[in-house]
Order: C-alpha cells, then structure tokens, then sequence
C-alpha cells in the first residue's frame, strides 16, 4: 500500500508540474536583472543611443535631412525623449518642414511646459520673417515670454521680443527690450545694433553712428562675444547654446556684415544700413496677417 500511495504522490506532482508549464502564456515576459531592467528593455536602451549618436554626427555635419530619419527612429523607440524632439523639430525648420517643426517642439513642451528651449524655438517659428506661412508675432511674443519667465538669466528671448516690437512698429516697446539686453548683456551686438536703428529714425544720426560704432566692435571676431545669439544667450555674454534657423535670419543678415567695418567706415555707412533695415522692416509689416 505505501508504494501505490508513493507512486501516486509522484504522478500527482507530475500532472501538476506539467498544469504549470501549460497555463504560462506563450510569451513569457523578458528575465529582469538586478537593476530591474529587462533583457528587452536594454536592447531598446541600446538601439536608441545607437540611433541618437548617428543622428547627431549627421546634425553636426549639416546633414538634416539624414539626422531627421534618425531622430524619427530614436523617437519611436523612446517617444519623450526631450533633446530627440527638439533636434527633430530643429531639423525640420533647416528643410523646411514648419508644420513637422511646430509638432515636434508642440510636444516636448507638452512633456515639459519647464523646457525653456521648445518656447523659444516655437517663438522663433512663429516670428520667422523667412517662413510667411507660419508668421503669428502674437504666438511668438507669448512663447518668447514663456521662455524668459522659465529662465530670466537668458537675454536671447529678450532681444527677439525687442525684434518683434520692432516688427510691429512700436518703437519706444523695443528700446525697452533691448535697453533690459545691454543691461544684461553689455556687448551685444544686436543690442546695439539696432538701438542705433532707433536713434537713426530719430534723426539723432550722432548716437546712431555712436551706437553703430559699439556693435562693430562687439562684433569683430577678436571678440569672445561678438556674433549673432541664439535662444541660449546668458547675462554672462556666453556664446549661444543653438544657433538662429537659417531661412530666420534676415533681420539680422547685415550685422554679419559688421565684421569687415573699420572705425572710419561707421559714418560713412550709417545711414545706407540703417535705410536698409528699415526698408525691411516695412515690407514685413505689409505681409503681417491684418
């Protein structure tokens, strides 16, 4: 009797073992390690910084539109990863993909409404006088606002809502801005650039030249500051951390121009530049949504 009640004890667990091994499903989830992170997850982890890395050396070497496939292939393996988004929508301005531009960087404030560079980048979409389609200076004014209140010590949000003023032709607005930037930022070239503009329009040709005169030096190359900022520009006068989109450049096109001035030069230019600005500045207005 005690072998038949053995013999049944091992059939029993037998039938049990094998009751186990059926009710598993047919994919068992991936074996976790120490860290808690599946064998899956790390290939997913390892195929995104893969994927990441060669879009930035295709970013870096000018290559958008490569760097855009890739970061649209880094996005679909990690969706809400921040500097993904904000290099794809990048990517898309420079090939002139506005509405896939306004997505990506749309969401990445979306999953951080903190993300001081998507505002300001939709701020630069929204005022880019090279893409007439996506003009909207009042959506630009609330983003750059929203980039300056995230982080106040940035004066590149400054000097564009100082553009837009100037866009929009209210002037003395403007001088406030870029009064704030030179505060700020004392050797900015745009600063003082176009506070010379203001003083021109004045009739105030003296400081106008004066003025002139401060951003050709601040803007010679011997000069760690000079140049032209992005969204990124610091009180400290640190070169920026992006640069402006090229189709959004030319309110700001002469001023690479300043770099080949000498002093002399200054007065005998002043005006021809500043006429030139301010012809700009009228055909935007004409094309600004009524």
């Amino acid at each position: 009797m005690k072998r038949i009640a053995g013999f049944l004890l091992v059939v029993g667990v037998l039938f049990a073992v094998v009751g186990v091994l059926k009710s598993r499903p047919a994919h068992a989830p991936d074996m976790v390690d120490s860290t808690g992170i599946s064998a899956g997850d790390r290939d997913r982890i390892r195929r995104f910084w893969e994927t990441y890395r060669r879009a930035t050396d295709h970013r870096v070497a000018g290559r958008s539109g490569e760097a855009e496939r890739e970061y649209t292939q880094a996005l679909a393996l990690n969706p809400e990863h921040q500097d993904a988004l904000y290099y794809l929508g990048s990517m898309h301005f420079d090939l002139g993909n506005l509405a896939a531009a306004e997505r990506a960087w749309r969401r990445l404030v979306e999953i951080d409404p903190t993300n001081g560079r998507g505002h300001s980048q939709l701020g630069m979409l929204y005022s880019c006088v090279g893409a007439p389609a996506s003009l909207q200076l009042a959506s630009a004014t609330v983003e750059f606002q929203r980039a300056l209140s995230i982080n106040r010590e940035e004066t590149g949000p400054l000097l564009h809502l100082g553009e837009i003023a100037l866009l929009q032709g209210e002037l003395a607005r403007a001088r406030s801005y870029f009064d704030s930037v030179i505060g700020s930022n004392y050797s900015s070239v745009e600063a003082h650039y176009y506070e010379g503009y203001l003083a021109w329009k004045t009739g105030a040709s003296q400081r106008a030249a004066e003025l002139l005169a401060t951003a050709v030096r601040y803007a010679r190359p011997s000069t760690p500051t000079g140049g032209v900022p992005g969204e990124g520009d610091t009180r400290a006068g640190q070169g920026p951390m992006v640069t402006i989109p090229t189709n959004c450049r030319p309110m700001r096109a002469r001023m690479e121009d300043l770099r080949a001035l000498d002093d002399d030069d200054v007065p005998r230019r002043v005006d021809h530049m500043y006429r030139e600005l301010d012809d700009l500045l009228r055909d935007v207005r004409l094309r600004l949504p009524q």
